[in-house]
């Protein structure tokens, strides 16, 4: 009988992944508010802080990669917990660093246990799907949106009566309640042996050629994302003559609508198999891509932005339930996990090539061709029996 083979749907098994969830997402939004300051600060120029920008992905893709092999010896809550541990420590040291170079050194570590956290806490919650038999992933994703939003939220209204040292240590140590709260009811996850009972090989770390499919998957879904994150308020603000606050709007209703309908995710997947549910949120994310190009208008552009937060909303989530009920889960979603980040990272330098060579708008336009590329795709979310084929086929 498995470890966590009594649990039932309910408080008790959703809200310690969920903590961390929403941990994870609050250290990075609170971040966000430490980029400005740092920039400032130390008084880098654009191409310095791109660079230490950049030692955040890299540690993080790094870690990522490297996860899968660390939960098959220790366990997903172990390294949970000592990413966790990690992360939450490293955020009130980043605005003491005296220099860039020691700042790039941190921001790498710190990105490093972001990553690990990732793998790890998407990883325990495909267990959790898997042992009660019920949809729990958008709801996690869910509360690691809202975790980024009120993150940043907190953290920038406190930036009003503190500095950034003080804001970073305060924060940190509210989320290691809840982070040190969210502990109590994780399951160790440990990894069943899958290695060669006869050689005593240890399980193979090769992801599965559906897992690198839906990496693709999720690469192109990080993409979009990230094209709204990175060029919405510039699309509304010099293509549309935006102002700056209301071009700054943009962003928010796609995340606010991203965030709201994760945590309506999991009712609808029920209901709804993950083939639909990945179709029908691209088609909405594609028509909400293409509003502000086609339409020139200020307010349906913004509200295209939140059509695509809609859409794209649950699409990730179950991109990372299709890598779980995978065999040697935790591998295919160290590889999901590494190349959707990935996309996140090398999306918005590529994508302003774009925008170089003919607008803004050729942006979103690029975007909306990934979003029929991941329908092409969606039938590999098909539910699928232990020989890795369709449910439907398997016998």
């Amino acid at each position: 009988m498995s470890e966590t083979s009594s649990y039932r749907p309910g408080w008790r098994v959703w809200h310690p992944t969920a903590s961390t969830f929403y941990v994870n997402g609050a250290l990075y939004g609170v971040w966000a508010t430490q980029i400005p300051l740092a920039k400032e600060r130390l008084g880098l120029d654009p191409i310095v802080l791109s660079i230490v920008l950049l030692m955040l992905g890299a540690g993080a893709v790094l870690a990522m990669a490297g996860s899968g092999w660390i939960i098959q010896r220790l366990g997903t809550a172990a390294l949970i917990r000592l990413s966790g541990v990690i992360f939450l420590a490293l955020l009130p040291a980043i605005p003491l660093m005296p220099d860039v170079w020691l700042l790039s050194g941190i921001v790498f570590l710190f990105g490093a246990s972001g990553g690990c956290m990732d793998v790890a806490m998407n990883a325990d919650a495909a267990r959790i799907e898997k042992q009660v038999g019920r949809p729990y992933m958008s709801s996690f994703h869910g509360m690691w949106s809202l975790g980024g939003l009120t993150g940043a939220g907190i953290a920038t209204l406190m930036l009003r009566w503190t500095d950034g040292a003080s804001q970073a240590l305060i924060v940190t140590v509210a989320l290691a309640v809840i982070f040190a709260w969210g502990q109590r009811g994780l399951a160790p996850g440990k990894v069943a042996a899958t290695a060669d009972a006869g050689t005593g090989k240890s399980p193979s770390l090769r992801p599965a050629f559906l897992a690198v499919v839906v990496g693709l998957m999720a690469a192109l879904a990080f993409s979009g994302e990230g094209v709204v994150l990175d060029w919405a308020a510039v699309f509304l603000r010099e293509q549309l003559g935006a102002g700056q606050e209301l071009a700054n709007v943009g962003y928010a209703v796609f995340a606010g609508a991203m965030a709201s309908v994760r945590f309506l995710g999991d009712p609808i997947r029920r209901h709804v198999d993950g083939v639909h549910l990945v179709r029908g949120g691209c088609l909405l994310a594609l028509i909400g891509l293409l509003m502000g190009p086609l339409s020139g208008n200020v307010y349906v552009a913004i509200l295209g932005y939140g059509l695509a937060g809609i859409g794209f909303a649950n699409v990730v989530p179950v991109l990372f339930s299709t890598a779980g009920a995978m065999p040697r889960p935790e591998v295919q979603i160290a590889t999901v996990s590494t190349m959707g980040y990935a996309g996140l990272l090398a999306a918005p330098p590529l994508l302003g090539t774009v925008a170089h060579v003919s607008t803004l708008a050729g942006i979103f336009y690029v975007a909306a061709v990934f979003t029929v590329i991941i329908a092409l795709l969606a039938p590999v979310c098909a539910p699928r029996g232990a020989s890795g084929r369709p449910a439907t086929e398997a016998g």
